[in-house]
């Protein structure tokens, strides 16, 4: 059984009072989980062996549409949703670095029948810093495809490079995670411009170099190899 048809399974046994309840909010729990898994899926972050999800997940409605949540089904929701996330998590191969949290609060800002979702990572890293890289994406659209490629013990690693502005480095809260000792958890941040990408060396411990060469800032050519502390990574595009 899917996740997603195991949480409906769990929907439909809500005792009555609670369906009766749900059925006069404008938001339904299904509407919820389907935003979470939007969340889970916009909020990954590509390691060379795994795709880390965000564990912890924040749900805010505004204050009309929560009253309808009463305190125990709240608690009956928020830790199916989790459990829903977990198995999501499982059937698409990604990771999740500790057992999902889903919390439900109010929050009067948002509009009625909205839902927000605010992600964490388990490290308490908010996913803020993603929304703000997928906000250069859209403002600054790039038609060549560019790749990085990893050769590691079990072949090559295509890291496609879809947005504007990544960040790369051993820390959770990259956009690229590279799970290398000599890769600096900040590394290095690509950028798209004038029609190329440019990689920008972040103070790292053991240096950025293109082609042997040690850089702190260089626009990126077909077929440059890229070393990160010595961890060599080759550039393609097209």
């Amino acid at each position: 059984m899917s996740a997603l048809n195991r949480f409906e399974e769990f929907m439909e046994g809500l005792v009555e009072d609670s369906v009766a309840r749900l059925f006069r909010s404008p938001v339904q729990p299904a509407e919820i989980a389907k935003r979470l898994e939007r969340a889970m899926e916009s909020n990954q972050r590509i390691s060379v062996r795994r795709v880390i999800v965000p564990s912890i997940y924040r749900v805010f409605l505004n204050p009309g549409d929560f009253a309808v949540f009463s305190p125990k089904l709240r608690s009956e929701v928020e830790r199916e949703m989790a459990t829903y996330l977990s198995e999501l998590a499982d059937e698409r191969k990604f990771t999740l670095l500790a057992q999902p949290q889903v919390t439900m609060a109010e929050d009067a800002s948002v509009p009625r029948r909205t839902i927000q979702v605010i992600t964490e990572e388990a490290e308490a890293t908010s996913s803020t810093q993603v929304m703000s890289a997928t906000r250069h994406a859209q403002a600054g659209a790039r038609t060549q495809r560019a790749t990085l490629l990893l050769t590691g013990n079990n072949g090559v690693h295509p890291i496609p490079l879809e947005t504007t502005l990544l960040t790369i480095g051993r820390g959770l809260n990259n956009d690229i995670i590279l799970e290398d000792t000599r890769v600096s958890r900040h590394h290095a941040q690509l950028r798209y411009r004038a029609r190329r990408f440019w990689i920008t060396d972040l103070n790292s411990s053991n240096g950025t170099y293109i082609n042997g060469e040690r850089v702190n800032e260089a626009d990126l050519r077909n077929g440059d190899i890229v070393s990160l502390g010595g961890l060599e990574l080759s550039f393609q595009e097209g």
